[in-house]
């Protein structure tokens, strides 16, 4: 039986990797995939400026800094650190977001 994650701490189940610079990231992209296009009424738009903007914009959208991974996985996002001043990335709606999470325990 699978147990229970904390619900809004999934970033245990991201592999972690190390550069050869020694830094250390998660990937996202093996672990949880969106196939295909979004529906565009399952999501909005905001502004994200860089990598720290992604948990103010979780924590703006869905209460918690913790959920930064769906904006990254919803927007195919696979370096944080790359998103530029003014990136315009799409939210995904509360239901949906649900939806993920209630995989993800039940899986």
């Amino acid at each position: 039986m699978a147990t229970e994650l904390n619900t809004y701490d999934y970033s245990n189940i991201f592999s972690v990797y190390t550069t050869e610079e020694g830094y250390e990231f998660f990937n996202l992209l093996n672990a949880i995939n969106i196939d295909g296009e979004i529906d565009p009424s399952l999501y909005s738009y905001d502004v994200a400026y860089d990598f720290r903007s992604v948990y103010e914009l979780s924590k703006k959208h869905y209460g918690t800094p913790r959920l930064w991974w769906i904006i990254l996985i919803g927007n195919n996002i696979k370096n944080p650190f790359d998103l530029k001043e003014g990136t315009r990335v799409k939210i995904l709606k509360t239901p949906v977001v649900t939806q993920i999470v209630s995989q993800i325990n039940n899986s």
